[in-house]
């Protein structure tokens, strides 16, 4: 479920519904609550048939727009993520018009949420906020997007906190892969051999597996990565399979067989698990600070022979992604002489 509805949305008994206004009611088959969907992009699809959405001139009709169109193709947790976002734009800035959005309005509205929330906050619905605009203008309601290259983002100078440098050294995994479960461990194992994202590995299906390939679903570009079985990936195999807590057709099944990405894309008992298994090691091993999934594919991205090499086990499309947040071992800078 997306963290933030659409104003006069509720999510109950695991379906989405509108509740229309009563001068809108006709077009809702006179109900006081209608049912939209189970899945959130059903949903929003259902409402723009429904009401066939036009924005107008107002931001809060782009808004609704912008949440059909372009927000309800991504991934679950993108979807929340850019709701959670249009909602408070669609606070801020709802009531203006699209062709009324001054930079000197965002700057504003950017350092409140600063100070509300957080940096990094502001800068994703500025972010957001900028697609929105873009698609304005593709949609014909403003001419120019009013803030592109006119509002900055926070950066370090700002007091940003910069990218996560989090380097897993192989003896800290080692100690963690003392006490964590035969599942984690066989999670990381596979998450260290393919590169692949946590959602990713967890949504491996039996399916996926032949005698020869492992096919995973890079969830962010929609396309496949096969992987040939070297012994080192079908030990990690077999010890996932022995590993589950029932049968299953996923390869980490949680405790009732089932997959642990949910609709949302959230994966939350996986996660509960793995923090619990972090605080033991640090009780119980030399392991003095934690580390995450991410942090696990950054090791695979900073342990990578080369950048090309670590681009094409993470699935990146842009280098300097890789470059910027997978590559934090120490760099060896070889002398002129």
């Amino acid at each position: 479920m997306a963290e933030r509805l659409p104003t006069r949305w509720a999510y109950q008994h695991g379906a989405y519904y509108y509740r229309p206004r009563k001068d809108e009611r006709q077009l809702f088959e006179d109900r006081s609550w209608y049912w939209l969907g189970r899945s959130y992009p059903d949903a929003l699809r259902e409402f723009a048939r429904i009401k066939d959405i036009e924005a107008g001139q107002s931001l809060s009709g782009a808004i609704d727009r912008y949440l059909v169109e372009f927000v309800a193709k991504k991934r679950p947790q993108t979807q929340a993520s850019y709701s959670a976002s249009l909602e408070r734009i669609r606070q801020g800035f709802g009531h203006y018009c699209a062709d009324q959005i001054r930079p000197k309005d965002v700057y504003q509205y950017r350092d409140a949420l600063a100070k509300k929330r957080t940096m990094n906050v502001a800068n994703t619905d500025l972010k957001v906020l900028n697609g929105l605009l873009s698609a304005c203008v593709r949609w014909g309601i403003v001419e120019r997007n009013t803030i592109k290259g006119e509002v900055a983002y926070f950066g370090i100078r700002d007091g940003l906190k910069k990218v996560r440098d989090r380097y897993v050294e192989d003896w800290e995994l080692i100690a963690w892969q003392s006490v964590a479960s035969p599942q984690q461990v066989a999670f990381a194992a596979i998450v260290m051999l393919t590169g692949a994202r946590k959602g990713d590995a967890l949504r491996i299906m039996e399916s996926h597996i032949t005698d020869s390939i492992l096919t995973i679903l890079n969830s962010k570009t929609g396309e496949d990565a096969h992987y040939p079985l070297s012994e080192s990936l079908q030990e990690a195999i077999q010890q996932a399979r022995t590993a589950k807590p029932r049968p299953s057709l996923y390869l980490f099944a949680n405790h009732r067989g089932g997959c642990y990405v949910g609709e949302d894309g959230r994966c939350e008992s996986f996660d509960r698990a793995w923090r619990k298994s972090m605080t033991k090691a640090i009780k119980e091993t030399d392991l003095e600070v934690s580390f995450t999934r991410h942090d696990l594919r950054a090791k695979v991205g900073s342990d990578a022979e080369n950048e090309r090499r670590a681009q094409e086990l993470l699935g990146h499309t842009d280098p300097s992604m890789t470059r910027r947040h997978y590559r934090r071992g120490k760099r060896i800078i070889r002398p002129v002489k």
